[in-house]
């Protein structure tokens, strides 16, 4: 039985013509159709628009909100000062969901009373190829408390994107995303985490994540240092809740993953002598005790035994790779490891 909770479904629009209909055909073809879709157009190059006002036209719970162009956290802040439904769902337009992906999740989180539910993701690449997203446990998980909460974010069984998910849109009553910054979703998760009662998540992948060689997360600049602060941001959140204490060996084990992501982006998708500027940044943001601290998070047998084995091996090569970058990174040294580093 299907509940008629009314669901807001938000839609950045940012230059996207090429990818924007398969986005909203998918949004159409929901087999519980969401109350309202509310479309966020910044000033686009493209024919956006055009796309967006033609559905607005032909579809009544389509609305078009219009702003100058901020990026993607003010879009979504934009999308959730207008949003009236019971959940919200966060869609970018890019990106295509299943067709039955609002009905099972607004079940779940109707039958479990689940202030978030959580689904898979699916990579789809521009060759039809598809691969299931790490991330999400392989099983179902129902979270009662925010140990459970911090403890499945810290063993990959609940990731921080906001876009596989339904929210309880009373989450958001005082809460908004940082503006400006490129990992937006890592800086409101934790909040999340703390607001909540109780959160399920599904292994089902229900969310279609475009990989497109010319989006952010295939490029390096500054801005991803911010994958970084939001690493040194969660740490200040679990401090100032007492649970830093109880998460310390994970957190640095997490951290790891952080750090190791950021080195091998930046060999991946920049120059040699880039490279070398964004190690002299990665330098300045995490502090030698820090970074030693990582390197020696080890986590108990019990905690191990929550993680795959496949999580268990990234997480020892995460420590080899930061092992062997801090052991040595004069030029010479960088320029022999760079060749490795984009093909690690």
């Amino acid at each position: 039985m299907l509940h008629r909770k009314k669901i807001s479904v938000l839609i950045p629009i940012f230059n996207v013509e090429d990818y924007l209909e398969q986005c909203l055909d998918s949004v159409l073809a929901q087999s519980l159709q969401p109350y309202e879709v509310l479309l966020v157009y910044e000033q686009s190059d493209d024919q956006s628009l055009a796309i967006c006002e033609l559905y607005a036209r032909k579809y009544s719970h389509i609305k078009i909100i219009k702003q100058k162009t901020k990026g993607l956290s003010a879009s979504r802040n934009t999308g959730l000062d207008h949003a009236t439904g019971d959940y919200v769902v966060f869609l970018d337009s890019d990106d295509f969901i299943s067709e039955n992906m609002l009905a099972v999740m607004c079940n779940k989180a109707v039958h479990s009373d689940a202030d978030i539910v959580k689904c898979g993701i699916q990579l789809y690449f521009n060759d039809s190829r598809i691969e299931k997203m790490k991330g999400i446990a392989d099983h179902e998980l129902v979270l009662r408390n925010k140990m459970d909460f911090f403890q499945a974010l810290f063993s990959h069984k609940f990731n921080p994107s906001v876009c596989n998910a339904i929210y309880r849109r009373s989450l958001f009553r005082d809460l908004r995303f940082i503006e400006g910054k490129m990992m937006e979703d890592n800086f409101i998760t934790p909040y999340l985490l703390l607001k909540s009662e109780k959160i399920v998540t599904i292994p089902d992948g229900l969310y279609y994540y475009l990989q497109r060689p010319g989006s952010t997360m295939h490029a390096f600049s500054d801005k991803h240092f911010d994958l970084i602060e939001s690493n040194n941001h969660l740490k200040k959140i679990l401090i100032q809740n007492g649970l830093f204490e109880r998460f310390c060996e994970k957190y640095y084990a997490w951290s790891g993953f952080q750090y190791m992501i950021t080195i091998k982006n930046a060999a991946r998708y920049s120059s040699y002598f880039q490279f070398r500027k964004y190690i002299h940044k990665f330098a300045e943001l995490v502090p030698d005790s820090q970074f030693e601290k990582v390197l020696e998070a080890k986590l108990s047998p019990s905690e191990n035994a929550e993680m795959s084995q496949e999580q268990i091996q990234s997480m020892h090569k995460a420590r080899r790779i930061l092992t062997r970058f801090k052991k040595n990174n004069t030029i010479f040294w960088l320029k022999i490891k760079y060749g490795k580093w984009r093909k690690a």
